[in-house]
């Protein structure tokens, strides 16, 4: 008996949307995804979307942590006690101080991130969608780290992980990444 080719027809089309499904569910579960809708979300200008895959908090306290190491002195030599004390008094000041920074800042931050952001030109939005579709991720369980690399030079490395609702959220940004990208974009 012969079958009807209507039924291999029906099957490869239930077998492909079969697959097609778990290839999306695959893509919507992903990093790369997450890097996506925040490019979508600033194209379109919405940065609470925007902000929904950051965790500004880890950002902040990461990025705190890198400069901290920009202030570290070199080696003070042994019989500099001057110099030992300055360096003591100094830590002890950082480290009461920039606690207290951090929450002032994170009031500010927000607003001084959508000023930039509002300076982008639909040039630029389009060069960081580009970078996020070609971005480099290494994904290791719930950790992924994401290079973007922009057209016009430079790069961006971000660390990203996985939070309970299963979406990603940006945890930290590359510290000297960031000073380049500072430095070449504001100064």
């Amino acid at each position: 008996m012969r079958r009807s080719p209507l039924v291999f027809v029906i099957v490869a089309l239930l077998l492909g949307i079969a697959v097609a499904g778990g290839f999306y569910y695959h893509y919507r579960t992903s990093p790369r995804f997450a890097l996506h809708q925040m490019a979508s979300a600033l194209i379109q200008r919405d940065y609470k979307e925007f902000y929904t895959y950051l965790d500004l908090n880890s950002i902040l306290s990461h990025l705190m942590k890198e400069t901290g190491k920009d202030l570290i002195p070199p080696q003070i030599p042994e019989g500099d006690y001057l110099g030992q004390l300055g360096w003591k008094m100094g830590r002890k000041f950082a480290q009461n101080l920039l606690p207290r920074l951090l929450e002032s800042f994170e009031n500010n931050l927000q607003s001084l991130v959508n000023k930039y952001l509002d300076t982008l030109t639909t040039e630029d939005l389009l060069a960081l969608e580009g970078a996020v579709a070609l971005a480099e991720i290494d994904r290791h369980g719930d950790v992924a780290q994401a290079t973007l690399k922009f057209p016009q030079g430079g790069q961006l490395r971000l660390t990203m992980s996985r939070v309970p609702n299963g979406t990603w959220q940006v945890v930290s940004v590359n510290y000297e990444d960031l000073k380049r990208l500072v430095k070449t974009e504001l100064f």
